[in-house]
């Protein structure tokens, strides 16, 4: 094999979701005619008074905002899980099962300002962002009904965000969702099989992970994980084995909010835009499962982009196996990211 075909048509097994990745950078540069997703080079207002998370807005619910600064949490207008769902009378069904979608959905909002990304608040904003989902985490996760809770940020028209404030979303589900499930039963075999060992801490201390680190740092580094989904997905892991980000004392939500920061502003230079992205805020599900203490909190940043221009679509085939194709080699992937340009 040849040194340009070295990383191509290789099978990398993804621990946490204990399925296959396949890594086939040859089809990186295969011919395109497909779309192109350019930047725009539209200027956001500061505040728009036509957008439902701006302050002193209407929103759609017909209440009015506060004249709010700094990170904020609403529920959401148009939740897809509600406490006040009905239970359906024929829930026990064996084939047609059915269950009221109880849960709560909230959105954040990272500033009052329409135009500020994650990428471009001051220090002590992005800090006030990552205390914001710590007490989001900890009031949501006391709710009996609440099994498992996702933070998450759709970023971008190419991940489908309706509203171009920059914000964040919670859904808080009535049960522990099926990735959840994958990743606590991987976490709690694998210490089962190691006496005691985390599979987190392994994987990012073994001697194969160095060439994926992107930054290290005192309390948590951003890494490209070894089967990588995304061309250019990474992880941003606390060194401290903690179950949920509540747990992370005032240093390490610090070094977080930095890291994660950073981050933020690679994927930004690299792709020469504001670039799209979504992020995972992986906790423990708070179902009191004895498994959970096994879990180590990290966060997932996904950028749809496989280049400035061209989105990493799902094929019929990965919708078809969910085992996905990486057009990209982690190792190259961090590499690249490692050399952007940044403050």
């Amino acid at each position: 094999m040849s040194q340009k075909d070295q990383g191509n048509w290789e099978s990398r097994w993804h621990p946490l979701l204990e399925q296959w990745v396949i890594i086939s950078a040859n089809t990186s540069v295969r011919p395109w005619s497909g779309k192109l997703s350019k930047p725009t080079n539209t200027v956001e207002p500061t505040h728009d008074p036509e957008c439902y998370l701006c302050p002193r807005v209407k929103r759609a619910n017909g209440e009015l905002n506060p004249d709010y600064t700094g990170a904020r949490a609403m529920d959401n207008d148009f939740p897809s899980l509600s406490m006040a769902a009905p239970v359906p009378q024929d829930a026990d069904n064996e084939l047609f099962r059915r269950s009221a979608a109880h849960g709560r959905c909230r959105v954040l909002c990272w500033s009052e300002k329409h135009n500020l990304t994650l990428a471009e608040l001051s220090a002590g904003e992005m800090r006030d962002v990552v205390d914001l989902w710590c007490s989001e985490f900890t009031m949501l996760s006391d709710e009996p009904a609440i099994k498992y809770i996702l933070i998450f940020e759709n970023k971008g028209a190419e991940v489908g965000a309706s509203n171009m404030h920059p914000h964040g979303q919670i859904y808080a589900y009535p049960f522990v969702t099926d990735i959840a499930k994958k990743m606590r039963a991987s976490q709690a075999g694998y210490s089962e099989c190691h006496n005691g060992c985390g599979l987190m801490i392994d994987l990012m201390n073994a001697p194969q992970a160095e060439s994926l680190v992107v930054e290290p740092s005192k309390h948590c580094s951003v890494v490209v994980p070894f089967a990588a989904r995304f061309s250019y997905e990474t992880w941003v892991v606390p060194h401290r084995q903690v179950t949920n980000i509540a747990e992370l004392n005032d240093a390490e939500r610090a070094d977080l909010a930095r890291m994660y920061q950073r981050q933020t502003q690679r994927y930004d230079a690299l792709f020469k835009r504001k670039s799209p992205n979504i992020t995972l805020l992986h906790n423990a599900p708070c179902d009191n499962h004895p498994d959970n203490r096994h879990w180590h909190f990290h966060i997932a940043m996904q950028p749809p982009l496989r280049d400035p221009e061209k989105v990493k679509y799902l094929a019929g085939a990965e919708a078809g196996s969910n085992n996905i194709v990486n057009p990209l080699k982690p190792e190259h992937a961090a590499e690249l990211l490692r050399g952007c340009a940044i403050q």
